[in-house]
């Protein structure tokens, strides 16, 4: 398997983002995936003041999105902000 490496650069006040697929692969009873769009959408409207606020709202973002549907993964986030 092929990876690619990445330098960031991040100033004070940046937020980093960090999420395995299940988050992404969150299933609704319509069977439809929760996705980059929702989640990039979720980090938008999130004030993202520290890093708990970020990691909550996604999960909630998430949880009104599945609603009662059955997972089969595990949603592992991390969410640093640099100070």
């Amino acid at each position: 398997m092929k990876y690619k490496e990445y330098e960031l650069h991040l100033e004070k006040g940046s937020a980093l983002f960090l999420y395995t697929d299940g988050v992404t692969e969150a299933t609704n009873s319509n069977n439809e995936l929760f996705g980059t769009e929702r989640l990039i959408a979720a980090l938008n409207r999130s004030k993202v003041s520290d890093p708990r606020t970020m990691l909550n709202d996604v999960k909630n973002a998430v949880d009104e999105f599945v609603g009662d549907a059955e997972q089969f993964d595990d949603l592992t986030m991390l969410g640093l902000i640099l100070k």
